[in-house]
């Protein structure tokens, strides 16, 4: 009927917007370890989506909302469960059924203060009353460690042991799917010995941060289990702030993904929104998007971003974005995406680099090579726990190392300034390989 009311609209105003077409175009799926398919793309529900925004996503045909336990992150994890509950549209209210893929799929995560195998258990008990069920259909650890700011108490114990919790909660059938997010090579190697093996990952992932190893590693795994006619032990791939609001997070005075004049260019193209071009472009590629809205009509349009097929140079185009941000407007005049305007007072071997330490809570110590005669080591930094950011100007040809407190080497970063003006690089441990 939502489809045939379309079309009515389109014939009777003589218009024919990229949307409008007789039959919406099907919308990208997956199939999970546990047999279930999943849209590739479903609600985000963090920036205070509550009832009715639910309410409303369920009825443009959104089939999957993500949600969490974690208030102070802008979830309202109760009003979800509630709006899913009122719909009856939750899985057991059409398990069994013949219609059974209409029912909403409903992720939930674990906030990192409650880490460890008590809180989890406890955890999953609060999320089955908010969220109205008997069974949850996917549960995820949030962040996989706590850090200052973020945690009001010490965590009981590690994401190991919350892992152990989920494994019995996905045995017994009370989890159906379980996984975790902010997941680095390291953390997909120790999570790959477990007993059960993650379902979901859930990364950062935008044009300007698409993290390609992580997804190449996922990939490989998928392709190893198809060959073999499995689909037990594929793992879905899921990017959070696809639409780059992690940038304002970083001191972006604009967003500067939505700002992109390539994105701009495409989109114009197909007369879409670049929300539009940044799903059909992700989901091309496997990845789950969760673009967050309140806005009915955003929500419509977003659902509908498959009726048109990007061309290989333009998602060619797309992919070279990474690790490539702009400089933050308020620190550069050059336009965004265009370096024509670069003024003649910026050193062209310039860069401006920023990186973050994903090793742990312990410090991390930034040195520059120098490599004049006897190689040096100079201390330009430090990093004293989980995510805390340095920037530094730099140059082309520059080396820097990372090491702990004991002069322990973990990582290696040279800068090519044909990567761009301003780089981000994630410090983690990298000491088995170096």
């Amino acid at each position: 009927m939502r489809a045939f009311y379309l079309v009515v609209i389109c014939l009777i105003e003589h218009l024919v917007p990229a949307w409008c077409t007789e039959t919406p175009a099907p919308i990208p799926t997956f199939t999970l370890a546990n047999n279930i398919t999943v849209p590739l793309i479903g609600l985000g529900s963090a920036s205070g989506v509550g009832y009715l925004h639910v309410k409303s996503a369920i009825g443009a045909g959104y089939r999957f909302v993500d949600t969490a336990q974690s208030a102070s992150w802008g979830y309202k994890e109760g009003e979800v469960g509630s709006a899913v509950y009122d719909s009856i549209m939750r899985y057991e209210d059409w398990k069994g059924d013949d219609g059974a893929n209409e029912y909403v799929f409903v992720q939930t995560k674990i906030h990192p203060q409650d880490l460890g195998y008590q809180s989890t258990k406890d955890a999953i008990q609060l999320s089955l009353s908010r969220l109205k069920v008997s069974s949850l259909d996917s549960v995820l650890l949030h962040k996989p460690r706590c850090w200052e700011g973020v945690c009001t108490k010490e965590p009981e114990g590690t994401w190991e042991d919350s892992w152990r919790a989920l494994e019995e909660a996905y045995e017994s059938g009370l989890v159906r799917s379980i996984g975790i997010c902010d997941v680095d090579d390291r953390l997909l190697s120790q999570l790959l010995t477990k007993r059960i093996k993650p379902t979901i990952i859930q990364n950062w992932f935008d044009p300007f941060h698409q993290d390609k190893r992580l997804r190449e590693r996922i990939v490989a795994i998928n392709k190893q289990q198809e060959e073999k006619g499995l689909v037990e032990g594929k793992i879905l791939y899921q990017g959070y702030s696809t639409m780059g609001t992690q940038w304002r997070m970083m001191g972006y005075e604009t967003n500067p993904v939505l700002d992109n004049y390539i994105l701009k260019n495409i989109a114009k193209k197909y007369d879409v929104s670049i929300p539009q071009i940044l799903i059909n472009w992700a989901t091309r590629q496997n990845v789950m998007v969760l673009p967050a809205s309140t806005n009915s009509s955003h929500q419509e349009a977003n659902l509908n971003s498959f009726h048109f097929v990007l061309t290989d140079l333009e998602i060619e185009d797309i992919n070279a974005l990474d690790g490539h941000p702009p400089g933050k407007k308020k620190l550069r005049s050059f336009d965004n995406g265009n370096e024509d305007g670069l003024p003649k007072d910026i050193d062209g071997n310039k860069v401006s680099v920023n990186f973050m330490n994903h090793v742990g809570n312990s410090a991390v110590f930034i040195y520059w090579v120098q490599k004049d005669g006897e190689e040096k080591h100079h201390q330009m930094g430090e990093m004293k726990k989980y995510r805390e950011k340095v920037e530094l100007e730099s140059y082309h040809g520059h080396e820097f190392v990372f090491k702990n407190a004991d002069g322990k080497l973990l990582h290696k970063v040279s800068i090519d300034r044909e990567e761009g003006r301003r780089q981000y690089f994630e410090i983690t441990d990298q000491s088995g390989e170096l």
